[in-house]
Parts: structure tokens; C-alpha cells; sequence
């Protein structure tokens, strides 16, 4: 397992203070299109009696939606320290915290794994082990979504729901066109190496190329090393830390998409947690083919969309301001102060000789 041993930590740094401007710059825009649309969209009786109605489901919805910060960097703690790597829970909540901030100014396809992959690396874990360690996650949520989805599906009735339909069509035409210009964008790409290396540019280009080719062959040969030692590892010792994994991963996608039964309680709306449950799972597939960074726009969109045949029409531009509200913005500026007091803590406490 000498493939698996821990890397002398790198001291390149992934370009997060871009990150956290461009996140800075979003927080203020939201907010203020939240509160737009919550005014445009409300019976504006119901807004002076807010603070009336029962706390407790708000703070329920924000623990929720904080939940699965903790959740995330315990199933990335179980498997860095499965492989081997000395990483503390602090480490692996600020990697979570990166790769959500990174997640929220990109497009939502794009997710935040190179930002977690980066950091990962510069914790000392090598390119194909930090790659399977977040291959592991994928896999967790997958099979969780495999199991919940048909269940709630049933329980719920949700089939027989027109928006659903709808929604699924839509979904289906945005995936074939993803699908075409991906295809399209990987034609171009081989056609532009293949004149590189057979020296259509010039005998310059030809030789930078096949230098940047041989490189990165041996960097996806090593990464596909560790990637394959990582999962015989898996099959071999690794079963009953899966079994833990795939709780911790029910608990945290259970209470992510439970922050919009907590918020519908407290204004009072009727809920149905298992049918809101398959529906914000309709909501953030389709944020997956919003281009925005974010999914801005598009998410409140959506919601509006898939919710307003269900809620009463006074609430819904109040649940959906106060949903992209606790799931996005909030946590955006909750988790750049965090991660940045985690990021200046770390160094003072090893220049004072702290572990």
C-alpha cells in the first residue's frame, strides 16, 4: 500500500480569494433579488404577522440546512483516515466549506470537486486518492438516491403529478443538449491535439505538445495507480466503513431537503415531508443545467415552478425567497467567515507550536 501513503503536502494554493470576491459579490445581489421577489409575490398581510408565527420551525429549517456541512466532512474524515491520512475533522470541514464556496460561483454542474480535490492534495493526499475519495461520495449519494427516490415516488403518489411531467421533459431536452455540445466540444479537442502532435502548427507547437502529452500520461497513469489500490482497498477492509458512510449520507440529504418542510410549517402551509423531499430533488437536478453561477435565477425559478401548484399562492414567493435564502446565501456568507477564521487559525496555532 506504499501507493497510499500520504504526500509531503504541497504549498500551492487554489485561487480561493477569487472565490470568495466573486462569492462577496453575490451574497448582496441575492439578498436584495430575494426580498424583490418575496415583495412582489406576497399577500403583504402576511408579512407584518412574521414575527407571530412559530419560531421554531425556522430555526429547525436552519439547522437543516447547516446539518449537512458536519454530515459532508465526517463521511470525507472516515475515508481520509480509512487510506491513511493523518487529517483532522477541522481540515475536512474546511475542505467541505471550499468546495461548497467554489460550488456556488461556478455553474451547478460544475460542483465544487476540483476545489476539493485541490485542497485535498495540498493536505498531502496524492491526485488519484483524493480523486477516489470524492468518487466514494458520488457513489454514496447515488446509490442513497437509487433506494430513496422509488420509495418516495410511491409513498407519495408523485407520478401522477402534471408539473412532474413536465419538469421530467424538460429535464430530458436540456440533458440532449448538454450531451450534443459536450460531444461537439470533445470532437473539436481531439481534432486540435491530433494537428498538434502530427505538426499541422509548427514544429514548436509539436514538441511543447507531445512534452505536455507525455506528461500528462504518467500523471493519469499514477492517478489511475492510487485510484484502483484505493477501491481493492475498499472491497477488502472497507465494507463496514461504507455501511457508516451510507447512514451519515441518508442523515444529511434527509435534512437538506427537509429545510423546505421546516420553512412550509412555519408559514403555516400544509406539508407532506416525503412528497417535498422528491421534489427538491427535482429542483436541484434541474439547477444542474442552469449555467448561472449558482444556479442564481434559475433555482428560484425552479422552485416557484415545481412548488406553486402545492403551496398557497400568498406563501410561495415568500417560501421561495426564504428557501434559496437558507440553502444558498446564508450558507454563503456563513461559510466564507468560517472557512476564512479556519484558514488564519490554522498557521497562528503552528507557529505556536500547537499540533
Amino acid at each position: 500500500m506504499g501507493e497510499l501513503a500520504p504526500q509531503k503536502p504541497r504549498r500551492g494554493r487554489l485561487t480561493l480569494d477569487r472565490v470568495f470576491r466573486l462569492a462577496l459579490l453575490l451574497i448582496p445581489f441575492g439578498v436584495l433579488g430575494n426580498l424583490a421577489l418575496s415583495w412582489a409575490t406576497t399577500d403583504r398581510t402576511l408579512l407584518p404577522r412574521l414575527p407571530e408565527l412559530p419560531r421554531g420551525y425556522l430555526y429547525l429549517a436552519l439547522a437543516l440546512g447547516l446539518i449537512p456541512w458536519f454530515t459532508n466532512a465526517l463521511r470525507l474524515l472516515v475515508w481520509t483516515r480509512f487510506i491513511g491520512t493523518d487529517l483532522s475533522f477541522r481540515d475536512a470541514f474546511r475542505i467541505v466549506l471550499g468546495g461548497e464556496l467554489g460550488s456556488s460561483v461556478l455553474p451547478s454542474s460544475s460542483g465544487g470537486e476540483i476545489f476539493r480535490w485541490g485542497m485535498m492534495m495540498q493536505r498531502g493526499l496524492s491526485p488519484g486518492t483524493a480523486a477516489s475519495v470524492i468518487a466514494l461520495g458520488h457513489a454514496e449519494d447515488s446509490l442513497f438516491f437509487l433506494l430513496a427516490l422509488p420509495v418516495a415516488a410511491i409513498l407519495s403518489s408523485a407520478w401522477d403529478l402534471p408539473i412532474l411531467r413536465r419538469v421530467a421533459g424538460e429535464i430530458e431536452g436540456s440533458a440532449l443538449q448538454v450531451v450534443a455540445v459536450a460531444a461537439a466540444v470533445l470532437v473539436v479537442l481531439a481534432v486540435l491535439v491530433r494537428l498538434v502532435l502530427r505538426g499541422g502548427l509548427g514544429a514548436r507547437a509539436r514538441r511543447a505538445g507531445l512534452r505536455l502529452t507525455a506528461r500528462l500520461r504518467r500523471r493519469l497513469r499514477r492517478a489511475w495507480w492510487d485510484f484502483r489500490d484505493v477501491y481493492r482497498l475498499v472491497v477488502e477492509r472497507g465494507k463496514s466503513r461504507f455501511l457508516l458512510t451510507m447512514g451519515i449520507t441518508a442523515v444529511q440529504w434527509s435534512c437538506r431537503y427537509s429545510v423546505v418542510s421546516a420553512l412550509a410549517a412555519f408559514l403555516g402551509a400544509e406539508v407532506d415531508p416525503v412528497l417535498f423531499f422528491l421534489l427538491q430533488w427535482v429542483v436541484f437536478t434541474v439547477m444542474l443545467f442552469i449555467p448561472t453561477p449558482g444556479a442564481s435565477g434559475g433555482a428560484e425559478a425552479a422552485f416557484y415552478l415545481v412548488y406553486s401548484a402545492l403551496l398557497p399562492a400568498p406563501i410561495v414567493g415568500l417560501m421561495t425567497a426564504g428557501w434559496r435564502f437558507l440553502t444558498f446565501y446564508l450558507q454563503l456568507a456563513l461559510g466564507a467567515v468560517i472557512f476564512t477564521g479556519l484558514t488564519v487559525a490554522g498557521p497562528r496555532e503552528q507557529r505556536r507550536g500547537a499540533p
